[in-house]
Parts: structure tokens; C-alpha cells; sequence
């Protein structure tokens, strides 16, 4: 057998073991691609995090002028203080937290839905004074109208600045790079959507 008729027979071989496991080669590419996007997007959500989360510490550092900002400082200062090192399950909580979760939540949408405003309440009189006040978070307290949705909102936000700090307290590090990958990947839509094409894979 010359080197061309060989060369033709593993080609055919070759071919006739895509045919049989396509499935599973087309499965094995758009997983390649899912963990390619998701570190990607890891990468692009860090180095703003990073920026963020300074921005929260130069938000809270003693200024001149930060009694008109710096109110409710007080309630991520222990966080503000860490200098630790954080472990890859509380970087993962943290690009959750940071990306994943809305401000206000469905949760606290749904709490107070039906309570009534209060007519004596002022919002702009509550944040005047308070890191809250500050764009962009002032606008997540737009549908609030009483002083308890107020106080939900802010614990949220409070939340999400932990996180925020949390990942710049670990930086631009391979660790960080994989915990928020796997963030996006563990996304309910990106779990459905990857079910869904598992099971079309399967029918087809």
C-alpha cells in the first residue's frame, strides 16, 4: 500500500469516527467555548472589581469634605480593615454576589410590593450624608418609600461591597480568574441553557 492510499484510509477512518461520535465532539466544543467566554468575561469582571472596590475604601478615607459622603461608613469597616487573604469559596461567593445578584432583589422586590409609602417619608433626607448618596448606587433606591425598604436596600448594597472588597483584596490572580469563572458557569440561564443543548444533542 503506497503512502497516499494509506494517507486516504485514515482520512476515511478519521471520518467515520466524527460520524459516529459527533456528539460528543460538538458537545466538547461549545463546553470549550462556555469555559473560554466564561474567563473571559472572569478577567473583564475582576479588573473592575478592583477599581470598584478601591473606590469603596477611598469612598470611607478620612477627607475634609467626606461628612457629606462617608455616612454608614460604620457598616463595612471590618471589611475595610481585612488584609487577609481570601480562600477560593469566598472569592466564588464574592463574583456571585458582585454579578450574579440584583439590587434591589426579587426578594426584597417582592417584600415590599405591597406596602404603602409614607407620606412623612424622605429618601433624600435619610441618604444626605451617607455613602448611598452617591451615583451610581443612589439609584437603586428609586422604588423606595419607607424607611424599612430603605434599610433592605442598603444591607444589599452593603453585601455587595464586601464582595467588591474581597476581590480586590486578592487582585489579578489565577484564582480569581477561576472562581469568577465558574460564577458565570454555575448562572441558572448558563446551567438551563446547557441542559437544554445536552438534551438536543441527545434527540438529535
Amino acid at each position: 500500500m503506497t503512502l497516499a492510499d494509506q494517507t486516504i484510509a485514515l482520512a476515511r477512518r478519521a471520518a467515520c469516527e466524527v460520524r459516529r461520535h459527533w456528539r460528543l465532539l460538538v458537545g466538547a466544543v461549545l463546553a470549550l467555548a462556555a469555559v473560554s467566554t466564561a474567563i473571559e468575561w472572569s478577567d473583564a469582571q475582576g479588573r473592575f472589581d478592583i477599581s470598584a472596590g478601591y473606590a469603596v475604601r477611598m469612598t470611607c478615607e478620612p477627607d475634609p469634605e467626606s461628612v457629606l459622603w462617608s455616612g454608614g461608613c460604620d457598616r463595612v469597616a471590618p471589611d475595610i480593615a481585612r488584609t487577609d487573604k481570601p480562600s477560593f469559596i469566598e472569592l466564588y461567593r464574592a463574583f456571585v454576589t458582585a454579578h450574579h445578584r440584583h439590587i434591589p432583589s426579587p426578594a426584597v422586590r417582592r417584600r415590599f410590593a405591597q406596602t404603602p409609602c409614607d407620606p412623612a417619608f424622605d429618601r433624600d433626607a435619610v441618604l444626605k450624608g451617607t455613602r448611598f448618596v452617591l451615583e451610581p448606587v443612589r439609584v437603586r433606591f428609586l422604588e423606595a418609600c419607607t424607611a424599612p425598604h430603605v434599610e433592605a436596600i442598603k444591607a444589599e448594597i452593603d453585601e455587595r461591597d464586601r464582595a467588591l472588597m474581597t476581590i480586590e483584596r486578592e487582585g489579578l490572580s489565577h484564582e480569581a480568574l477561576f472562581a469568577g469563572a465558574l460564577a458565570n458557569l454555575t448562572e441558572p440561564i448558563v446551567i438551563f441553557a446547557g441542559a437544554v443543548v445536552l438534551a438536543a444533542l441527545l434527540v438529535l
